[in-house]
């Protein structure tokens, strides 16, 4: 469960105030504390307004605190961040690169104090230092210190300019959002968390906590729901054996398709759990026993863990505290290397992680964003939900966290944020509310605050020889990376396949059977813009004589025979089953469109499939087994009134001749 350990305070420290400024103005924030008097520890979830990422000085005499920034450089103002209340500062002494002190304020004892947080305290110098700053001390006044003090932050700029605290909220964070407790047939009197929403939002998997009756532990064990016609929830059933044990369960990923769950935990034969993960997939006849997800030299040091897989299933984010870990417990990334196994987990990076627990990761449909939740940086009171969007292909490199603003956060512990593929809601939980336990709750998102948009393509694959689904794998492909392959099981007794596509590209669909001959086709997103659900079938040639296909990858530019690079790698599938069939011949049978010269246009579709031909021979294919024909623009199959029918015209076809 979430909230099982005790927290204590950071001594090395990453503080987060962020401020608007103009680019000329350099501001730097403390992040590594050097020296501090004395620190007063508050357990988790006491009910307080306090932060465990700020100075508390625990006695009423004399305090101080000292803290270092990464880069040293001339100042003129200082800023420091105070809570409950202001004016505690006595003095203010700068620190240069010779470790010599400076005093740059001080004020008497009996100047009052402001109640409240609503600014900095800032210390604006008549000019810029001399010296460069590397460090700065605080020294807070004894008529402070009898009442509750936090330092939140100390900063220092270059600039007169006033520099204004706040929380940097994400820009399309809402202001105002419709929070819906799930009420009884999601939620009970026990705690319900770690939400999980199927991609298309019509099933709920959720962990409900039992209370101990009697001194006796109960243990947590995954629930399900699923929505009704009416947007309304189903009552709420326990997922069961084998998924259930008597030990602590919980999903924490579900395929793109529904059909696999990834579970907290190794589940051994004799019923007992090991630390791990596994996975379950859905049957006629229900789950399957959870086998173990191997992750290359996985370790965890800490008791609680989560995880977050990708919409295409090939990355794995996970919370969890390792030997680089730098604050509590850090996020890291994993990437899938087959079925089975993934890579060693890497930290990802000291912009995304914090110095608290950084904990029950997301990632978003579109694959690029990542919410999480923390208290290791300026938020709205306990943990808040935070997002950043990956800047490249490393999965290292993050956008500054944002927080999603008072709109979705709470003053109360805020996690498991989850979406569906469509964006139109969020699941979350969170202490709202008099029960005092967490529950799980749905937020309606506005329309333009939802993550990016994303299609979710689903269908069958059909034989060509009598429209019957085959069970098979279905392979898809970016026209911007091909060598990365995504792959799902498409099996017809438990429905459609689906997969979730992100916007702004072409993509390759291609499913793939022994044999069979794969009919690749193509979903062009290259100009969509907005969120669709789509079905859309493909096909299989079985190898039997007589069985005609067209080779949609092998289109042509007007008056070009030139084999497009999508093409090669059809031929290229052809080529192994010719191999893997040793009697196996083919006709390739070209076609153009209409424009231009008859007997021009014959020679071009003779030159097209002659070039097929040509590649199949360099691929170690005997010239003997492949025969070709060019028919010019004598059997259209489309009007050649616009350039988008004429594109159907310029084709090759093959078939299958003898086997």
């Amino acid at each position: 469960m979430v909230n099982t350990l005790f927290f204590r305070f950071a001594l090395v420290v990453t503080l987060f105030i962020f401020t608007q400024e103009a680019s000329s103005q350099t501001i730097k924030w403390a992040n590594t504390v050097i020296e501090y008097s004395s620190e007063f520890v508050l357990p988790l979830r006491a009910k307080t307004a306090t932060t465990t990422l700020k100075f508390s000085p625990i006695t009423s005499e004399f305090e101080s605190l000292a803290m270092k920034f990464d880069t040293a450089f001339s100042i003129k103002q200082v800023m420091v961040s105070e809570l409950m209340p202001q004016g505690s500062i006595a003095q203010v002494w700068a620190i240069d690169a010779l470790s010599k002190e400076h005093l740059l304020f001080e004020i008497s004892e009996d100047a009052s104090l402001i109640p409240g947080k609503d600014k900095l305290f800032n210390v604006i110098l008549p000019k810029v230092t001399e010296y460069k700053v590397q460090a700065i001390r605080l020294v807070l006044r004894k008529s402070a210190l009898k009442t509750s003090k936090q330092i939140e932050a100390i900063g220092i700029s270059n600039s007169s300019q006033v520099v204004n605290q706040y929380v940097k909220v994400a820009s399309d964070a809402p202001k105002k959002v419709i929070r819906e407790n799930l009420g009884k047939t999601i939620n009970s009197k026990n705690p319900e968390f770690a939400p999980v929403i199927s991609s298309d939002g019509k099933t709920l998997y959720y962990t409900r906590n039992y209370i101990s009756l009697f001194g006796k532990e109960k243990d947590q064990d995954i629930w399900y729901s699923t929505k009704n016609s009416d947007g309304t929830w189903s009552k709420a059933q326990n997922l069961g054996i084998p998924l259930n044990t008597d030990d602590n369960n919980a999903v924490f990923a579900v395929s793109s398709d529904g059909r696999e769950v990834l579970l907290m935990n190794k589940y051994q034969k004799d019923g007992k759990l090991a630390p791990g993960i596994s996975r379950s997939k859905r049957t006629p006849n229900g789950w399957s026993f959870p086998e173990e997800v191997k992750i290359d030299n996985f370790y965890n040091y800490s008791p609680n863990a989560e995880f977050a897989v990708s919409a295409d299933g090939r990355v794995m984010v996970m919370s969890v505290q390792r030997m680089t870990t730098k604050g509590k417990r850090d996020l890291y990334v994993s990437f899938k290397k087959n079925n089975e196994e993934w890579t060693e987990p890497r930290h990802m990076g000291n912009t995304l992680n914090s110095s608290e627990h950084d904990v029950t990761p997301f990632i978003a449909a579109d694959g690029k964003t990542l919410y999480f939740s923390t208290r290791g940086f300026s938020g709205f009171g306990d943990n808040d939900i935070f997002k950043s969007t990956r800047l490249d292909e490393t999965w290292l490199n993050w956008s500054e966290p944002q927080n999603l603003g008072e709109g979705i956060n709470t003053p109360n512990w805020d996690g498991f944020f989850t979406i569906p593929a469509s964006g139109e809601y969020a699941y979350m939980c969170t202490y709202e509310g008099s029960s005092q336990k967490e529950d799980i709750f749905r937020l309606l998102l506005p329309e333009d605050k939802q993550p990016e948009p994303v299609w979710v393509l689903m269908g069958e694959i059909l034989s060509t020889s009598d429209q019957k689904a085959v069970e098979c794998e279905v392979e898809w492909y970016t026209n911007k990376n091909y060598k990365k392959k995504n792959s799902t099981h498409f099996n017809p007794s438990l429905g459609l396949f689906k997969i979730i596509l992100p916007l702004h590209q072409q993509y390759e669909i291609v499913p793939v059977k022994k044999g069979y001959l794969t009919i690749t086709d193509y979903v062009d997103l290259t100009n969509e813009n907005e969120f669709k659900e789509i079905k859309k079938n493909f096909y299989l040639l079985p190898l039997e004589v007589g069985n005609k296909g067209i080779l949609n990858s092998l289109t042509f530019s007007q008056g070009k025979a030139d084999l497009p690079e999508a093409a090669l790698r059809d031929l290229d599938r052809i080529a192994q089953a010719m191999k893997e069939i040793p009697t196996l011949e083919i006709l390739f049978e070209g076609h153009t469109d209409n424009l231009g010269d008859f007997q021009l246009n014959l020679q071009l579709s003779e030159d097209r499939v002659k070039n097929a031909k040509k590649y199949l021979i360099s691929q170690g294919i005997q010239a003997d087994r492949i025969q070709t024909k060019g028919w010019g623009q004598t059997r259209p199959i489309a009007s050649n009134a616009t350039e988008e029918r004429r594109k159907l015209n310029r084709r090759v076809e093959f078939t299958i001749i003898k086997k």
